[in-house]
């Protein structure tokens, strides 16, 4: 079973069933510890039903979409099973489940992720602990615990994206690419997304498709679109004053509150500092609505850059304008003012500034 899908993520981007025309039967085996099995499907963030176990025992009946995704959630995880109409037996003490075919093989998938969920949840309560220690010890266990994390993490990802590719004839994509849209860029999704694909319409692709058109405003090769906001004194400034004047800008979107901001901060101010007197230059776009939050942050961070805000939260016109929905986020612009790349992080944005200045 999948150790690490919360019911929260279960709503991520899809629509609700609007035919509830197949019937759905799930019966299980679960632990002598477990009491309780609970359903729930993308639609909603609550589950849709519960039963309480007998004799380690348990059985859920009632009517959903064909083919709608239902997980089976128990604290030990959560089964995802297509309602396609045949009766599914899910034993999680032996590991099997018997039902369709696309179940079982889908079944079969989560069992090879699942080796990732365990070392994830493995290592990082090691690596929190990890992280409290200031001592010259601690500080390098964080750093090897965090770098096995992101190793595992990788791996998880180029599996799924492995089991993705080689389902593309059938509907096993439909519960795959939400777990992995927003960490690509938009050539990558657009290929995991043909039109022709028989899961292109399943109602999970909708937030899929929500993070398309998101990524397809902000794609290299397309000009910035100009924005209006105030600088910290109050005055309106736009984007063109900086953009597409024979130099390369990084525009950034962040938020005081932002927590990965706030860590990913040090690494835009050191490429600012080292390519600055080349030419190069940061703007910073915030998703406050908090004035002081925002002047204090920029001031306590270092960000010597002009910085910007309509200080309207998540119902910034950035958002909208360039598909923003989750911060850290930037895009890269060529002195022409088209952007070159988006969203580098971390050492990919000091590769892609040496790639340009040589240095």
């Amino acid at each position: 079973m999948k150790k690490t899908l919360t019911i929260a993520a279960l709503a991520l981007g899809c629509m609700s069933a609007t035919a509830q025309d197949t019937a759905y039967k799930i019966t299980g085996t679960v632990p002598a510890d477990i009491k309780k099995v609970y359903l729930g499907v993308m639609t909603q963030r609550e589950p849709i039903d519960s039963v309480t176990v007998k004799d380690g025992k348990f059985e859920f009946n009632g009517t959903r979409q064909l083919n709608e995704i239902i997980y089976v959630m128990t604290p030990e995880g959560n089964c995802p099973v297509f309602n396609d109409g045949t009766p599914v037996d899910l034993n999680a003490v032996s590991n099997t489940l018997t039902g369709s075919e696309l179940n079982k093989k889908l079944y079969g998938y989560e069992q090879q992720l699942d080796k990732y969920n365990q070392q994830m949840n493995k290592l990082y309560p090691e690596y929190m602990a990890a992280t409290k220690d200031a001592s010259a010890e601690g500080k390098a266990k964080a750093k090897e615990l965090e770098a096995q994390l992101n190793e595992t993490w990788g791996g998880k990802k180029d599996a799924t994206l492995g089991i993705i590719n080689e389902n593309k004839d059938n509907l096993i994509p439909a519960a795959y690419i939400n777990a992995v849209a927003y960490m690509l860029g938009y050539d990558e999704l657009k290929k995991l997304l043909p039109d022709t694909a028989p899961y292109y319409n399943h109602p999970a692709m909708a937030g899929v498709k929500r993070q398309l058109a998101a990524l397809e405003k902000r794609r290299p090769g397309m000009p910035f679109t100009d924005l209006t906001m105030n600088d910290t004194e109050g005055k309106a400034r736009r984007l063109s004053e900086w953009c597409g004047k024979g130099n390369y800008v990084l525009v950034d979107f962040w938020a005081s509150w932002c927590g990965p901001c706030r860590q990913e901060m040090p690494n835009v101010v050191a490429n600012y500092k080292k390519y600055h007197e080349k030419g190069f230059e940061v703007v910073g776009v915030s998703f406050d609505n908090k004035a002081e939050a925002w002047k204090n942050a920029i001031k306590s961070l270092g960000m010597p850059w002009p910085n910007i805000s309509d200080l309207k939260g998540w119902q910034s016109a950035a958002a909208s304008t360039y598909g923003i929905n989750a911060i850290p986020a930037n895009v890269l612009l060529d002195g022409s003012g088209k952007i070159v790349a988006v969203d580098l992080r971390g050492g990919d944005l000091g590769a892609k500034l040496k790639e340009v200045y040589g240095f």
